[in-house]
């Protein structure tokens, strides 16, 4: 069965076959071509960038050549990107594009290097093997024969509950009377609601016997405007079977009854949220239920795994439980148990004077060995090759989880299954009004007067879009 990639391929002819012909070059260690060379990586701090940062070095090393990383915040390294390309320079060779919405808009204005030639005339099938990356890995990185980048780690969400709260026989009799069926973990948005709301406690009060210190949440979610929402909000939008941008039209949907449903099923959480939430980004969200606040969360899965391997926090690896983030009964789209996944993503500069180079380390260090090393290395390091998780599962068992994903368990969907091209190319205007609007249903602006709002300033980017796809 040939990939989406490889059939747009085949359709493109033979320039594009050429991609997975392998390479006249050898990069091996002590006899490199590129001994001398010193390649720039831009990236932020967190699991997979921090892991991978150390294997780019690691590899320069041994090739003989120099690898400088520079980290900055997200916020920070999307404006250096975008300076640095208008002001002309060639500060770069590879830079983490992170977010998916952030490749499409990045290749469409010129700043990102479009791979396939550079594939063509330097790659190593064995080692890009592309077939073996996850779905969601590949979409985010593909425009018809063009490849933005290579997806170097799996960043899906999943609900991560307190196993042992869920398995208390005390708290499972008293959910029983409450709501009159079993506590289990929630499958469905109904059923979230409801454990939100049961394991929602005042300090003083009991919790699996013990009294609590410290008020205790059903759930968090960071709901700091702007991006942090934004990727939280997502899932309900999914969920709710809520289309923000139709492509084939390019007309925004935030005005649709499933959209207006999900904005108000949102709001209907805030009594079961910490205070504050609203200014909180993922990495505290994470810290407060690893520090024993919350009951159970929506949060990407790496960041949790890795938060908890720390062993900075209260709370213990085998304290916790994952699954799929819930669903909603009949889905207008179809959709099963979707959420947000955002693949991490390195790019070339369009600018960088040592592309060759940049690509031959790229590639080393997103192969499947160099993957399976960092995951043993970096506790919360997700590969983004299927294969990685069939090796690592009998030593990580908590990859199940993505091998159940990839098995069909629940929809993942990136940026740009969610938002197809071309409405992907004004991301950024929806999420930031996405976000917007609810931040302020969250603090009491009416749902319709808010989404109305953002519904007028998508349409009019959309417009926009549709007049310059003209010219």
């Amino acid at each position: 069965m040939f990939s989406d990639f490889t059939r747009r391929c085949l359709v493109a002819g033979a320039t594009c076959m050429a991609l997975f012909a392998g390479s006249p070059a050898s990069a091996q260690d002590g006899n490199s071509p590129y001994k001398g060379k010193t390649v720039r990586f831009l990236t932020s701090s967190n699991a997979s960038q921090d892991a991978f940062a150390a294997k780019l070095q690691e590899i320069g090393k041994s090739w003989g050549m120099t690898v400088d990383v520079r980290r900055l915040t997200t916020d920070e390294l999307q404006k250096k990107v975008v300076l640095d390309y208008v002001g002309g320079a060639d500060t770069w060779d590879l830079i983490y594009a992170g977010g998916v919405q952030r490749v499409f808009e990045w290749f469409d204005r010129g700043i990102l290097e479009d791979l396939a030639p550079l594939i063509a005339q330097h790659g190593d099938k064995k080692l890009l093997n592309w077939d073996g990356i996850t779905v969601a890995g590949r979409h985010a990185v593909t425009l018809g024969d063009k490849m933005m980048g290579v997806t170097v780690a799996t960043s899906d969400q999943a609900l991560a509950y307190r196993k042992d709260l869920f398995e208390n026989p005390e708290e499972q009799a008293a959910f029983k009377a409450k709501y009159g069926y079993d506590l289990k973990p929630p499958e469905t948005y109904e059923q979230y609601r409801d454990v939100a709301e049961f394991f929602t406690r005042k300090k003083g009060e009991m919790l699996a016997g013990k009294v609590l210190d410290n008020d205790f949440y059903g759930l968090v979610n960071s709901n700091k405007k702007g991006t942090y929402l934004w990727h939280d909000y997502e899932n309900q939008l999914m969920a709710f079977g809520a289309e923000v941008c139709k492509p084939d039209t390019l007309q925004a949907g935030l005005m649709s009854p499933a959209s207006i449903e999900a904005a108000e099923y949102y709001k209907s959480l805030i009594p079961f949220w910490p205070p504050g939430h609203n200014n909180m980004t993922s990495g505290e969200t994470t810290s407060l239920f690893a520090d024993g606040r919350v009951a159970m969360t929506i949060e990407y899965f790496d960041r949790v795994v890795y938060t908890i391997g720390k062993g900075e926090g209260a709370v213990k690896a085998s304290q916790l439980g994952y699954t799929f983030p819930p669903t909603k009964k009949d889905n207008p789209r179809g959709l099963n148990h979707p959420y947000r996944a955002g693949p991490a993503v390195i790019s070339i500069f369009s600018r960088s004077k040592n592309k060759e180079a940049a690509y031959k380390l790229l590639e080393a260090a997103a192969s499947l060995d160099a993957q399976i090393d960092m995951a043993r290395k970096t506790p919360g390091f997700m590969p983004a090759r299927t294969a990685a998780f069939e090796q690592l599962k009998g030593e990580m068992p908590v990859l199940q989880y993505l091998i159940d994903v990839g098995n069909g368990g629940a929809d993942a969907l990136s940026d740009a299954d969610e938002m197809p091209y071309p409405c992907i190319l004004r991301s950024s205007e929806i999420g930031d009004s996405v976000s917007d609007a609810i931040s302020a249903v969250l603090v009491g602006g009416d749902v319709k007067e808010e989404l109305q709002k953002a519904q007028n300033t998508v349409q009019k980017a959309l417009y926009d879009l549709k007049s310059s796809m003209k010219k």
